[in-house]
Parts: C-alpha cells; sequence; structure tokens
C-alpha cells in the first residue's frame, strides 16, 4: 500500500534524523519466571526457537543472566539454548522476562570446575555392601563440564563405589556466582558388556550435611539396567519455575499443535507430582498391554498437558518427574569402555542379550517392563523447556534401546535396520529423531544415532523409490497377515505418518531431503483414507483392520496400488456417508478418540505441509455430521491425539515441500 510504503519511509528518515527515535526489534517471545518464595532466586530454563528467528544468539532483558546455544537449525538460527540467571521475585508473582535476537553474546568471565572445587559443595552416597561414594574426592576431576557462563556452571562428577564395575554414582553440580549450589545425585547399576544383576541395600544421600534420602531405613531394590536420583540445594533453596512461552513454542514446530482445550482441574491433580525411586508414576507398568496408554502418541500426556495448560506448575512437574522415573525401567545400558550411553559404532553388532544375538521386544525391572511398541517419548519436552541434561541422557538412553532390542541380524551399526511391529518402527524413529534434533551439536553420541536414523530414513527412502508416483503412502508392514490375509492395522500407519510428520518439522539431519520424501509418502495414507466415494469413504477411516493385499505378501510393491481397491476389499459395496463410524479403542471420556485420534496428527501435519488433497481431507473430516461428538469428546482431558493443523503462516516452514497427488 502506498500509505504503508510512505510512513516507513518517514520512519527511516526520522532515524537518520535522531537515531534515538530508532524503533529496537521487538523481542522473540518471553520467559516467564515464578517462585513459591519471596527474594533474589537463580533459575536455570530451556530455551527452544523458531527456524530463522534468532540468527545470532538469544539474550534475556535481565541484566544478570547467561543464554548459551547448544543447537540450531540446518540455517544456522538457533534452535535450542540454555539460560541462567538470578532475578528477585515476590512468592506467587510471576514475572515475564522478554528474549531477544542479539549479534553475539554479552562479555563476561564464565565461571568454571575449578570455581566449583573452590565453593566445596559436600555430597556422600552410600550404598551399603555396594559402597560409598563422596562428591568431595572427585571436584578436581569433572567427567564433563554441561555448563560454564558468567552467571552459572554445571559439571559432573562421576565415581564407582568400592570399584564396582557395574554401578556409577553421578552427582550432577550447579554453583551460580551468587554462590547458590543445586546438586543432583544419580546412581546406575548395569553395563551392556557386563553381566549385571538386582542389587539390595540400604541407601543414604547426604547433600550439604543434611540427610535427603534413606528409603525410611529398609532396603532399597536396585533392579539391573536401572537409575535412580535425588536432589536437593545446599543452603538456601531456590524453587523457581522458568518457562518459555508456551503459545511461541508450539509455533517453532518442535511441538504437536494440540487443539485449543483447558484441561480441567481433576486431570491435572492427577498428575503425579513427586518423584519415588522405581515407581512407574504417569507410565504404564507394563509397557506392553493392550490399549489406550498416557505414554503413546507424538508426546505422553503429561507433556500435552503442560502444552495445552500454558505451563501449569502440575503439569510442569509431571514432566520432570515422569522423566526420572523412566529410568526406573530398564533403560539403562553404559558401556564398560565409555561409562556413557552405548553407540551403534562403539558396539556395532550388540543386542540386550549381547553380540550377534536376536534381540527383544521387551524387557523388565522387577514390576516394571518396557517394551519397544508401546513406548513413550520421554525426556524431550523436559530437556526442551528444562536444558537438564539428565533429561538429554534419558532420551540418549531410549535411543539406544530401540537399536539394542533389534536384532544384529538386521545390520551392523549405524546400517542396522530398525523393524518390529508397525507401530514400534514408528515410535522409534519418533524416540531417535526427537533426541537427534534436540541434542547439542557435536555430542558424538548423538552424532551416531543420526547416522543410525539417517541410514534408516535411507532405506525407506530406497524403497518408496521403487512404488512409483502414487500409491497407499505405506511402505512398511509388520505382519500382513496376522489379522487376516493382507490385512493391516491402518492405525498403526498413523503412529508412523504422525511420527515422521513431526520428525521432518525437528529437522534431525542436516540433509532433509529424504526424510521429507519418505514424509511425503506417508502423507497420502493419510489423505486416502479420508477419501471420497471415489476412493475410500472418509467416514470408514477410523476402521481396526484394511486388507491392502489380494494375498499375503509383505512386498509393499504387490500392495493395491488404490485406496477403491482397499476400500472394496474391506468395506465391499458399502455406502458413502456422512457421519463417522468406529469405536474407540480403550481412550479414556471418549467413545470415538482412539482410532480416529490416531488419525488426527497424521492427517493435520499432513496438511500443515501443503499435501496434495490433505485440505479437502481434513474439511471432509471436520464437516462429518458427528465431528463436533468426536472434537468435544475429551481432548480437554487426554489432548496427547488432540493435532489439528496450524493456521496461516504457521503453516508455512523454511524447508522446501512438494506435494504428491494421492
Amino acid at each position: 500500500m502506498p500509505g504503508t510504503k510512505w510512513f516507513a519511509s518517514l520512519l527511516l528518515a526520522l532515524a537518520l534524523i535522531c537515531p534515538l527515535l530508532a524503533f529496537a526489534a521487538p523481542p522473540v517471545t518471553t520467559l516467564r519466571l515464578r517462585s513459591t518464595q519471596s527474594g533474589v532466586q537463580v533459575f536455570n530454563a530451556g530455551l527452544g526457537f523458531r527456524k530463522g528467528d534468532v540468527p545470532g544468539v538469544p539474550q534475556l532483558q535481565l541484566s544478570d543472566s547467561q543464554v548459551l546455544v547448544k543447537a540450531r537449525w540446518n540455517d544456522g538460527s538457533v534452535k535450542h539454548a540454555i539460560a541462567s540467571g538470578q532475578i528477585n521475585l515476590l512468592a506467587g508473582q510471576a514475572i515475564n522476562i522478554a528474549i531477544d535476537a542479539v549479534a553475539s553474546s554479552p562479555v563476561g568471565i564464565p565461571l568454571t570446575a575449578a570455581d566449583i572445587q573452590t565453593a566445596n559443595p559436600s555430597a556422600v552416597v552410600d550404598l551399603g555392601a555396594v559402597g560409598m561414594v563422596s562428591l568431595s574426592n572427585l571436584l578436581a576431576t569433572p567427567a564433563r563440564t554441561w555448563i560454564s557462563g558468567p552467571e552459572m556452571v554445571e559439571a559432573h562428577y562421576r565415581g564407582s563405589p568400592n570399584g564396582n564395575a557395574n554401578f556409577s554414582v553421578w552427582f550432577q553440580v550447579r554453583y551460580f556466582k551468587s554462590g547458590r549450589l543445586f546438586v543432583r545425585v544419580w546412581i546406575e547399576n548395569g553395563r551392556l558388556d557386563l553381566a549385571a544383576s538386582d542389587r539390595s541395600y540400604v541407601p543414604s544421600v547426604v547433600i550439604g550435611g543434611v540427610p535427603i534420602f534413606n528409603n525410611g531405613g529398609v532396603a532399597l531394590t536396585h533392579y539391573a539396567h536401572t537409575r535412580w536420583s535425588q536432589e536437593a540445594w545446599i543452603g538456601t533453596p531456590s524453587p523457581v519455575d522458568a518457562d518459555i512461552d508456551t503459545d511461541y513454542l508450539v509455533r517453532t514446530r518442535l511441538l504437536p499443535n494440540y487443539m485449543v482445550n483447558t484441561p480441567s482441574e481433576a486431570a491435572l491433580n492427577g498428575l503425579t507430582q513427586t518423584y519415588v525411586p522405581f515407581s512407574s508414576a504417569g507410565w504404564t507398568p507394563q509397557m506392553g498391554e493392550t490399549g489406550y496408554q498416557n505414554q503413546i502418541g507424538l508426546l505422553p500426556l503429561w507433556d500435552a498437558l503442560y502444552v495445552t495448560s500454558h505451563a501449569d506448575p502440575r503439569a510442569r512437574r509431571a514432566v520432570l518427574v515422569n522423566t526420572q522415573a523412566l529410568s526406573s525401567y530398564p533403560i539403562i545400558w553404559k558401556d564398560s569402555v565409555t561409562l556413557a550411553t552405548p553407540t551403534p559404532s562403539g558396539r556395532p553388532t550388540w543386542t540386550v542379550d549381547g553380540p550377534n544375538q536376536g534381540g527383544a521386544t521387551s524387557i523388565g525391572a522387577g514390576p516394571l517392563a518396557w517394551e519397544i511398541a508401546h513406548h513413550g517419548s520421554g525426556g524431550y519436552l523436559a530437556y526442551l523447556i528444562s536444558g537438564d541434561y539428565y533429561a538429554l541422557e534419558t532420551m540418549a538412553d531410549q535411543a539406544a534401546l530401540c537399536y539394542l532390542m533389534n536384532t544384529s541380524g538386521n545390520g551392523s551399526g549405524s546400517a542396522r535396520l530398525l523393524t518390529g511391529q508397525t507401530r514400534a518402527v514408528a515410535w522409534c524413529l519418533r524416540t531417535l529423531s526427537q533426541y537427534v534434533a534436540l541434542a547439542p551439536t557435536g555430542d558424538s553420541v548423538a552424532d551416531d544415532y543420526r547416522a543410525l536414523l539417517a541410514s534408516n530414513i535411507s532405506h525407506w527412502d530406497g524403497v518408496v523409490g521403487t512404488l512409483g508416483a502414487s500409491g497407499l503412502g505405506y511402505f512398511y508392514e509388520y505382519n500382513i497377515d496376522l489379522y487376516a490375509p493382507g490385512t493391516i492395522a491402518p492405525w498403526q500407519q498413523h503412529f508412523m505418518m504422525q511420527s515422521l510428520g513431526m520428525g521432518s518439522d525437528l529437522e534431525p539431519l542436516a540433509d532433509m531431503s529424504a526424510y521429507v520424501r519418505v514424509r511425503i509418502w506417508l502423507d497420502q495414507g493419510a489423505v486416502g483414507i479420508l477419501g471420497t466415494s471415489a476412493g475410500y469413504c472418509f467416514n470408514y477411516a477410523s476402521v481396526y483392520t484394511a486388507k491392502i493385499s489380494a494375498g499375503g505378501n509383505g512386498d509393499p510393491a504387490s500392495w493395491y496400488p488404490t485406496w477403491a481397491q482397499v476400500f472394496a476389499a474391506t468395506h465391499g459395496s458399502s455406502p458413502c456417508g456422512n457421519t463417522l463410524l468406529g469405536s474407540s479403542g480403550g481412550a479414556p471420556a471418549s467413545a470415538y478418540a482412539g482410532y480416529w485420534g490416531n488419525l488426527l496428527p497424521a492427517i493435520a501435519y499432513a496438511v500443515d505441509h501443503h499435501a496434495a488433497a490433505a485440505d479437502a481431507a481434513w474439511q471432509r473430516l471436520t464437516g462429518a455430521s458427528n465431528w463436533p461428538v468426536i472434537r468435544n469428546s475429551g481432548f480437554n482431558n487426554v489432548p496427547n491425539w488432540g493435532v489439528e493443523p496450524r493456521a496461516g503462516e504457521d503453516r508455512i516452514f523454511t524447508d522446501s515441500f512438494e506435494s504428491v497427488a494421492p
């Protein structure tokens, strides 16, 4: 508009005449700080940014603060950073701190592990007959420095009780320039390459001379391949919740676009608030159970509620508690050589059963069992919002288990193909993508799992490349004869579609071309099953099984090439309608959410990525006569599956996405 150009020219002229009139760029977003105590408090927070928003570095509009960049998008802009600092707060009153994009970090002398050594924090872990470890003996030799800036330094220290090769005691120490000290300890039992066993002992954790945990004076059974933790401030505690604006965080595309709903007080009050060693918290104790589970989906229930409740303190606490509780399951398989999460290149032939073995689908620790086809996202949101290394390592440990549970017959090292149930492949690709997308630049363990992800994506890209320009949008099925000859479960395919839909937004690989091609292929599945009477009648899209092949051939090249054939083989001459059919699959408080819910994230990401005919498919779904029943069937309290397309410019991403006709 001419008027707009005139006004812009006037502003420029005024700025040249009087620099004081120049307008500063608006802040990128805000960080909300709140505490239950009044006074000067210290904080630590993870910051996620939209691609292109912060070309240089982020900076808080707070003098006593630091922001360290950990990961960048492929265009070089900041993806994830960690902020630390101190601020004067009034109990119960939140303060929003603006975050700017600046050219370079503020100058300041960084604190180092030497400052922690000078502060001389004390912490002692006594595991009875297993042995005792004191932090004081380790301060001169930190295993790693995780954060180093003028406001805070965090270093990690490792000790072995009585030289026990299967046990490690870790101390995570944060030292702020004000002198505040935070210490977390975690105790691991189990190595990939050493025989591990359950151990029983009466534990004692003392931090800063104060007893923190002794399990009530009774023996604690420490199951093989698990870890437990405890934490405390030394001296005056500093309880601060630091949360980046959740609406902005969704717009970064690092999180799904959940439906706008308000969770009930009962839903938020029902979230686990307290960590107890070897409890399952919100996770399903036996993950292999069928039906609805809180953790299944792109993010688990508590993570989704954190987003939809705009960082309610109860949801925030549940995100962190459940991250700690996940290590109660047998996901700890550290390498005895590196003492870190094992890598495919470091253990190219290994599985949970040893080298050159067949792997497994489920593995137990006491009353709890981790299962590959039902495992949830663990540590992703916790790390995104907190920058906590413990959460990052939890992501790494789950990624490792996806590798180690797969048979060595599928290949060595990063060439190993992740197979098994269709949903197992889907959730492992989600787990890998989330982990390596946020992992810090230069992290050698993450780089190895990035190579594993790239190898798997390359394999599926090759499969897709043999199938021509169009098809059902499926490229893999675990057992095409599981239900009946030539019959599969579309809802498991929907897990694959949504996992790679979110994954392509996270940009986990330096070269995303193959990843995007695979995702484009999958988009056809979400669009096709929501088709018209000329293909597959959309109101049947929640069907539990569908026949995609005349026989039982697992080769996707032999499957029906059109959705019209799938409909005829599955439903015969059933008439189309405008009423959504099907049942729930066990989702609570919902007669529909189960299988319709499983489809929602898949079609939402297809719409976001401008897949051919995706908008029309979404309109058919939401234009159904009983769509309001589904929309209002409980997604406010169970938002896991309540994902919908983004609006307007938020659909546009800086990568180039091509559409493929269904």
